[in-house]
């Protein structure tokens, strides 16, 4: 008696799990018939009968890990989070998953990948790599859409694929694990979340992620909860990483200004140059906080030291002119505060007005010479030209100013 009714209990677990088995072929079956359909109704009609015996098999415990599950899994939820993204708003979570269960390592054959002989490894790579640009695209658009959570769960999901992109055909769409870790920093900080953001950018910084405002953002991070040494001692790191960026200079100047410590950073900065008095960005350093100082002169000198020592240093040579030109204003000012009868008062500041304007000439030339295109200083150097009577030549700027529109 006992023995019948273990036959019995057997038979109905075989059927059972027969049952269960037949849901991967049917999803099988009807995903072929998708794929041949023209009739798009039809199709939805297919791919979503599809995923109902997929989710089938997915849920039964018999069949949730057998390898061909997961590769039909894999090849219906990327269907329908390409196509029919209504039908499950994861879909590609649920694809990306499923295509990562079959690149896992075959229990049995070295060397293998788990989904061996049914699926080829190319082809489960070439649809992780789908799911890659999928989630890259979803978390753009959900950034764009201020959804700042839902952008940064699809850039994690990113993280797990790349190890298998062997090819580096992710890294060809510039999605790297740098541009994926910046993406999502600006995700958490989107969402104020400093602790996140902090972690994110600490990250970058360790892999040397080639843009100088990480330093700046860690920067600014720090100056919000009130740890200013924090603050000032990213900015300094920047700096020692990328020497010349104009972005951090003036921030690192414009933060020392805000705590009225303007003094310190030039003892600072002289001290650094007596250790190495050829650097050139010490001297366009330096000589920023003496103009924002209004020492103009200093800064005058500061420059020109920076230029003999690099004649291409285009931050002096932009920064030279503006305190050249800022001395004109006061003496415009005093000309057209003088009565007609001061002939020769105004005659002296029309001169020294001038000379200004010469002085100022060679450093914008220079300055247009390394970058052509830069219409703010084709302006400049057409005034200039203006107000030394060079009429000519300030109609061949202006030429240039219009060709580059």
């Amino acid at each position: 008696m006992r023995k019948g009714i273990i036959t019995v209990i057997l038979a109905a677990i075989t059927i059972l799990t027969f049952a269960q088995s037949q849901h991967i072929t049917s999803a099988a079956i009807i995903l072929k018939q998708y794929n041949s359909e023209k009739d798009k109704s039809v199709k939805v009609l297919k791919i979503k009968e599809a995923k109902e015996f997929i989710d089938k098999a997915y849920d039964n415990e018999s069949t949730s890990n057998e390898p061909k599950m997961w590769m039909y899994r894999a090849k219906i939820y990327k269907m329908i989070a390409i196509n029919h993204d209504s039908l499950d708003s994861d879909a590609i979570f649920k694809a990306t998953e499923s295509h990562l269960k079959c690149m896992q390592p075959h229990p049995k054959k070295k060397d293998k990948i788990m989904i061996y002989k049914k699926w080829p490894k190319e082809e489960v790579l070439e649809g992780l790599v789908q799911c890659g640009y999928q989630l890259f695209n979803r978390a753009t658009e959900e950034y764009n859409s201020e959804n700042y959570k839902n952008s940064l769960k699809y850039y994690t999901a990113i993280f797990e694929i790349m190890p298998f992109d062997e090819e580096d055909q992710l890294k060809r769409g510039n999605i790297t694990k740098e541009t994926i870790l910046y993406r999502s920093f600006l995700s958490t900080n989107k969402m104020k979340d400093n602790a996140k953001s902090k972690e994110l950018l600490q990250q970058l910084i360790d892999i040397n992620f080639n843009e100088p405002a990480i330093y700046i953002q860690m920067s600014n991070i720090f100056l919000e909860e009130g740890n200013t040494d924090k603050a000032l001692e990213y900015l300094t790191s920047g700096r020692d990483v990328f020497e010349g960026d104009q972005g951090l200079i003036n921030t690192e100047i414009d933060l020392y200004l805000k705590l009225g410590k303007s003094d310190e950073l030039i003892e600072k900065l002289s001290n650094a140059i007596e250790l190495d008095p050829e650097n050139d960005i010490f001297y366009v350093i330096r000589g920023t906080c003496y103009q924002n100082n209004n020492k103009i002169e200093k800064a005058i000198n500061d420059y020109n030291t920076a230029l003999e020592i690099n004649p291409e240093q285009i931050t002096a040579l932009n920064n030279i002119s503006s305190c050249f030109l800022k001395q004109t204003d006061p003496i415009v000012k005093k000309m057209n505060n003088l009565s007609l009868s001061q002939t020769s008062k105004f005659n002296k500041l029309k001169l020294d007005l001038k000379n200004l304007y010469l002085k100022t000439l060679p450093y914008v030339k220079k300055y247009l010479e390394l970058k052509p295109n830069d219409k703010s200083i084709l302006n400049v150097l057409a005034e200039i030209y203006t107000k030394l009577e060079m009429y000519e030549e300030a109609k061949e700027v202006k030429g240039r100013i219009t060709q580059l529109k």
